[in-house]
Formats: structure tokens, sequence, C-alpha cells
């Protein structure tokens, strides 16, 4: 395998906004990532949504803040300050703006960001299974097993591997569930899965890569993994588990 080395400055793509500041990507093999510069008095309502063509900034973030400080609203109205030193990881649907007299830099490596500050007229990403498997993670990491239900089909099924305790295949809707409760039982209800990256082809086949975290007995584990979807209509049939440690995970949960 080769090492593969791009310089942001001198390679990356830049992406002026409307006023105050830039964004710059390049990419390295399988890394890209986009360094924003926010000056002070940039919005993004002001100064990207004439780029987008959107509401709200509809790209996921997951980056590092190194300066300044920014304020972030979601379409629900909360608000939350990011500053410099902090990781983060924001939804899609929100409008930001920077604070103080100081410029916010940060570096942003979600697969999403290759779309930011990109010119509006290019159709929205994200097809209908898509858009369901995003709801189902979201309602999987709140416990919200009603949600949940409206999205699995009744005769669903689940695959699970490995050789753990809780590998099998999971038939019906009531199965599966029973499965995601004791995912939050042996993990005192930490168990989490976030999503990383969609991908769909736009006939009902949809690629979840998402990090898993969970703590058991005193240990935490993070680990990587995706999983396979099979939608029709407006309900997952097939559910096929994908992992990046498998054994590392199975050792976890026995």
């Amino acid at each position: 395998m080769d090492v593969m080395i791009s310089n942001l400055e001198r390679d990356g793509e830049m992406r002026p906004f409307a006023a105050h500041g830039h964004a710059k990507l390049a990419s390295a093999g399988g890394l890209t990532l986009m360094r924003g510069v926010f000056e002070p008095g940039w919005r993004w309502s002001a100064d990207v949504a004439p780029i987008a063509g959107t509401e709200s900034c509809q790209t996921r973030h997951l980056g590092y803040v190194l300066a300044g400080t920014m304020r972030v609203r979601l379409e629900d109205g909360s608000e939350t300050d990011i500053s410099a030193g902090d990781l983060f990881d924001l939804p899609p649907g929100h409008d930001a703006w920077v604070l103080g007299d100081v410029a916010c830099e940060m570096v942003d490596y979600s697969p999403e960001a290759t779309r930011y500050a990109r010119a509006s007229g290019i159709s929205e990403p994200n097809d209908p299974a898509m858009m369901l498997v995003r709801r189902g993670y979201q309602a999987f990491n709140a416990h919200d097993m009603d949600t949940l239900r409206t999205i699995l089909a009744a005769d669903v099924v689940q695959h699970v591997p490995g050789s753990g305790p809780l590998a099998g295949t999971y038939k019906g809707a009531d199965s599966v569930l029973g499965y995601y409760g004791k995912l939050a039982e042996l993990t005192d209800g930490t168990f989490r899965a976030d999503l990383i990256d969609v991908h769909g082809d736009g006939l009902g086949h949809v690629t979840a890569v998402h990090q898993i975290s969970a703590t058991r007995n005193g240990t935490t584990r993070v680990s990587r993994g995706s999983i396979l979807f099979s939608v029709v209509g407006d309900k997952a049939m097939d559910l096929l588990e994908l992992h990046g440690d498998l054994p590392g995970d199975d050792a976890f949960f026995s």
C-alpha cells in the first residue's frame, strides 16, 4: 500500500463564502479534510445560504475547533457554543455564527464536508430510503421504540454475525426490538450507534456506516461497523450487520 500525501494549503480546493471567510478541502487516499476560516461577522444564513440554496445548513459536521468560538442554533431553537479545543458532531439543520472578534477556525472530516459551500442546483443526496435509515438511527439512540416500530416491517429480519451471546437471526419486529433492548440492558443503557455515513442506490438498498460506543463492566468499547438495509416502501425489511472488529465485539459482550 502506498503512502498518500496531500498538502491542504497547496493542493486544497478553495471555496470562498459570500463574505467573511472561506473553506478549503483536500484529500489524501481515504481521508478528506476541510479547514474552515470563519471571520468575525460570519453567519451561515448570510454567508453560505446564498451558495447552498437552503434555509439551513444541511451538512453534518464532524470536527475539531482550532481557534475562536461559534454559536450553533438547531432547527428546534436550541443553541450550543463550540470553542477552541472542542470536538463536535453537529447534525444537519442548523444556523451558526461567530462570536467575538477572533476568527473561528476548525477542521472537519465528515464525509459530508465535500458538499459544504457547494453551489446549489445539485439534487438532494439522500433518497427516501436513506432518510428512513437516518431516522431509524436517531430513534435507536433515543431509545424511541415506538418510532422504530413504525420503521421496521412486521416481518423484518436482522442478521447479527459472530459467536457471541447476541449472535443470530432475529425474525419479526418484536424479536428485533428485543435484541435492541438486550444491547441496552447489557450496557446499562450506554450503547450507541452514531452514524458516520449513509450510502444508497435509489432502489431501497442502503449501507449505513456507524461508530459503536458502549460501557460494560467498567470497560468502554468503541468500534466501527455497518448495516446493509433493504427497504421496501417505507419499511425496513432486512438488516445485515457487518463489523470492523467482530472478534473484539464478541469478546466485549461475552
